[in-house]
């Protein structure tokens, strides 16, 4: 466990939540410390309020906010005194408690301050540390982990029985206070739950948790060894789509899928069983479910087993009034040792991954230590149906027509196809970009809007791009083609062979390379589409652009083909048909002037030639496209969609 700090950084910090704000980036820093949004921090300081008294507050870190990135914005100040005679109280709703801590706010319009907001007000320190970390979590969710604790620490750490978070733990908090000087003591270890550091300086607290982290690191090493985790392989990218399919059949959505860490194969029956013995964490049972779904044999007959358990977990509840969240499965261990995850956006997909890969390396472990015990299946199932919990679902806004769903972008380093990728991610898709220009890396260059350099007319090169967005994000369900090149003045009398053929290739023979290598994965998309970019010259062709217009025949032609092919399989196919879309790289402005020119008109007069005299953008096409797959024209397929602002030709 690294110890981060840095003298010269922190002499930056210019008042105690500036100090509070770097320590806590120090901590969500380490993965092994926390994980997305997990673990919280606190400082207790004064302030002038606005009539000049000086006012005794804490800040706490705000919900929602990850210490890995916040900075001081990331806190909320409350007020301490009203904070700590909560504290005081014997008895305390969840929700009067979130309702107190948020009266107690110094500004109504912060966020609302950590459920543990309590616990940190009642320690007698300025500084107050909390992670989850996993070598702690992994020691006491083992047999005999009090033993081992003590064995590690000797008397320097005081290790508290689990209670619920927020009010409950606040008055556990109490009661140790007031037997126990707190100093005293390094760190608290709550049993199932994490780690408390405390000091009056900033620096000994967090010096003070990667110390006692690191020893629990140091035992694990020194008396079992190194995770040890077999080299990750792509799968059956075939296979992975129809499993995020089947998932997505129980969520009742498109789901993301992300791949994590793959097990030794033998070791997968022995995990699954550890496993069921509870998460790693409390809040991770919100992530990713009290059990991982196992896919031995044939998927489907697991994730109906995962159905059929979480569905008696959440009955044993016996609780009236409460919904079942729906029981699909938020990680998967395959037979092959490979894991996947699965979320209603990557976000969610990939904090899911994250938390999966944490768990196995702890279950390295548990395997070693004959045995593990998180949370019992009532805790778990008290946290994952908390209130506070369904609150927050409740106030998430609806999520974008796309989300969840997957696409790739033929054809998106500029122009048209960029724009489409653009305009698809807006509308919450996970989008992976084709071209060959190297520009696609920097026109789209994050996770989830991502660009692959590929020569679409290198049909094993399409194979190698499909197969891997896939392995990366579960599946395929949309498929925009936009891939061309345009080259004006060339009649038939002087149009040579190589020009002929490139513009064929280009225009023609790569969509349909792309969609053959496609299909296989879209017959398990969910709700199928595809949308091929051809042009107004399909219908309207003009003279000296004879490859071009042929070329966009011909695929027009595919589409009409590959239509009546694929709509027993619900896979939609249609086109659009842009006309004079000049912010696109097949523009040249050269191409313009030669254009304008035939036509005797100006370049400004013959960009807007249309019926509307309007400009047509890549923007305009890009919102068409998303008519065919968002949800628009869902009973619309062999159809072709002008968008050219109105052409007297093709009218």
């Amino acid at each position: 466990m690294k110890n981060r700090w840095i003298d010269t950084e922190a002499s930056n910090a210019i008042s105690d939540l500036d100090l509070r704000a770097y320590t806590s980036r120090l901590i969500g820093a380490d993965p092994a410390l926390v994980l997305h949004g997990g673990g919280n921090t606190s400082v207790k300081s004064s302030e002038l309020d606005r009539f000049g008294d000086q006012r005794e507050i804490i800040w706490v870190k705000a919900s929602g906010f990850d210490l890995g990135t916040m900075g001081p914005e990331g806190f909320t100040a409350l007020d301490l005194e009203s904070v700590q005679r909560l504290g005081q109280l014997d008895k305390l709703s969840d929700t009067d408690m979130v309702n107190e801590v948020l009266r107690a706010r110094l500004d109504s319009n912060a966020a609302a301050a950590s459920i543990e907001a309590i616990v940190h007000s009642l320690m007698p320190f300025k500084f107050v540390d909390h992670s989850h970390a996993d070598a702690i979590l992994t020691i006491s969710n083992s047999p005999g982990g009090k033993d081992r604790f003590a064995s590690i620490y000797g008397e320097r750490v005081l290790v508290l029985p689990y209670v619920k978070p927020g009010f409950d733990l606040a008055l556990q908090f109490r009661d140790q206070i007031a037997q126990h000087d707190l100093s005293s003591f390094d760190a608290v270890i709550l049993e199932h739950h994490g780690i408390f550091t405390f000091s009056n300086n900033a620096r000994s607290s967090y010096a003070m948790m990667i110390s006692i982290v690191d020893e629990a690191e140091q035992y694990l090493a020194n008396e079992f060894g190194l995770p040890d985790f077999p080299a990750p392989v792509p799968g059956d990218a075939v296979a992975t789509a129809q499993v995020r399919k089947r998932v997505s059949t129980l969520a009742g959505a498109p789901v993301i899928s992300r791949k994590s860490i793959t097990v030794a194969p033998e070791k997968v029956e022995r995990f699954a069983m550890l496993l069921k013995g509870g998460t790693l964490t409390p809040e991770h049972v919100i992530h990713n479910k009290p059990f991982p779904a196992l896919l031995v044999d044939e998927p489907e007959a697991g994730l109906l087993a995962f159905r059929d358990d979480y569905t008696g977990y959440f009955n044993r509840a016996a609780e009236k009034g409460l919904s079942m969240m729906p029981p699909y499965p938020h990680w998967a261990i395959n037979k092959d040792g490979r894991t996947r995850s699965f979320g209603p956006n990557l976000k969610r997909a990939s904090i899911s991954a994250d938390v999966g890969e944490a768990t196995l390396k702890a279950m390295y472990y548990a395997d070693q230590m004959n045995g593990w015990q998180g949370l019992s299946e009532e805790d778990l199932r008290g946290l994952e149906y908390w209130e506070l919990e369904q609150a927050k679902l409740k106030r998430q806004k609806p999520p974008a027509e796309l989300t969840g769903k997957i696409a790739v972008v033929a054809g998106s380093a500029s122009g048209i196809g960029l724009a489409c990728a653009e305009h698809l991610a807006e509308k919450g898709a996970v989008v992976v970009g084709l071209d060959i220009s190297p520009s696609i890396l920097q026109a789209m260059d994050r996770p989830g809007f991502e660009g692959l350099v590929c020569d679409l007319t290198d049909e094993r090169a399409v194979i190698e791009a499909l197969r891997y967005a896939v392995d990366s994000y579960g599946g395929l369900d949309i498929l925009v083609t936009s891939a061309g090149i345009f080259r004006t003045g060339e009649t038939i009398e002087t149009l040579d062979d190589d020009s002929w053929d490139q513009t064929l290739a280009i225009n023609l023979s790569a969509h349909r390379k792309v969609l053959k290598q496609a299909i296989p994965y879209l017959r398990h998309g969910i709700d199928p589409g595809v949308v091929f970019i051809a042009s107004r010259n399909v219908a309207a062709p003009g003279a000296g652009a004879a490859a071009y217009s042929v070329s966009k025949a011909g695929l027009t032609q595919l589409m009409r083909v590959a239509a009546l092919e694929l709509a027993h399989e619900g896979i939609t196919v249609n086109a659009v048909h842009p006309d004079a879309v000049f912010d696109t790289g097949l523009w040249t402005e050269e191409a313009l002037a030669k254009s304008a020119e035939r036509y005797g008109l100006s370049v400004e007069a013959y960009k807007t030639r249309n019926l509307l005299k309007s400009e047509i953008t890549s923007r305009d096409v890009a919102r068409a496209v998303s008519a065919f797959v968002d949800g628009t024209l869902p009973r619309t397929t062999g159809a072709q969609l002008p968008v050219d602002g109105g052409n007297d030709r093709v009218i």
